[in-house]
């Protein structure tokens, strides 16, 4: 072949090379181009996934947790009704524990004082304070009870020398004393207040808090000297409602006082 004629062949060829490779790339690049586009993730709606039977359960779960709410709003209710029904039971006790009320209790008894009433009422409590001293064994119940047993002693003194409204008096305070430490409720919580039917003098043997509720945490209304004179007509668990011969009202740990005979006024 003339070399004129091989140059002239190889420059047609490279002037159609740009057109091969620009018809070849219009070829690949658009497929490229689809094969990279992203593909949209399809979307799950999970909340038409969750089984029927979950919704019950929380539904029965909630329903639990109502009941209990309404249970817990009941027992308060009813905790609110007993300390109301508490408190109007101290009102009453403290209403009737006047001066004038002691004195008018004390000329009852002296009314009915005679002889045979004396001594069945002496009886009655020697009979109780046997059978509680066979039924306790907690040391301050048995210091109570020693107490009671020398309001006894002065009844059954006084029956001796025909005192019989002394006598039928100090037994019957007895009875109160031994009633109280025989009261197996006694410490339960939220026990009313039990009124004594005969007041019972007392005194302190030390100095003592009054405090305004039963209890070692309520507010203390005063400080009573040792040898406080005071009258108890009520008590509550272990608490016993006094009053001073000032008309000063409260509560006093029933460790802290003592009975009051003829020999210590």
């Amino acid at each position: 072949m003339p070399a004129n004629m091989s140059y002239q062949l190889q420059i047609k060829r490279q002037s159609q090379l740009p057109f091969f490779v620009y018809f070849l790339s219009s070829i690949l690049l658009p497929g490229c181009a689809v094969m990279k586009e992203p593909v949209e993730p399809e979307l799950v709606h999970y909340e038409d996934q969750i089984p029927v039977r979950v919704h019950q359960q929380e539904l029965e779960s909630m329903k639990i947790q109502v009941e209990n709410l309404e249970k817990q709003l009941a027992e308060k209710e009813a905790l609110i009704k007993r300390i109301a029904a508490r408190e109007q039971d101290q009102a009453q006790v403290i209403q009737a524990s006047s001066s004038k009320e002691i004195a008018r209790t004390q000329v009852k008894l002296h009314r009915l004082a005679t002889k045979p009433s004396s001594a069945s009422l002496i009886s009655e409590a020697e009979v109780s304070i046997e059978y509680a001293k066979q039924q306790l064994t907690a040391e301050s119940d048995i210091e109570l009870l020693e107490e009671a047993g020398r309001l006894l002693d002065t009844a059954a003194a006084s029956y001796t020398q025909s005192d019989y409204a002394t006598a039928t008096y100090y037994a019957s305070q007895a009875l109160e004393f031994i009633n109280m430490v025989l009261d197996k409720e006694r410490e339960q919580p939220n026990r009313p207040t039990i009124r004594f039917n005969t007041p019972i003098i007392l005194h302190t043997t030390a100095d003592a808090n009054l405090r305004r509720e039963p209890g070692r945490h309520t507010l203390v209304v005063s400080v009573l000297n040792k040898d406080t004179v005071l009258t108890a007509n009520a008590y509550q668990g272990n608490w016993l409602m006094v009053q001073t011969d000032e008309n000063m009202q409260g509560w006093v740990f029933n460790s802290l006082v003592s009975v009051v005979v003829d020999d210590q006024r």
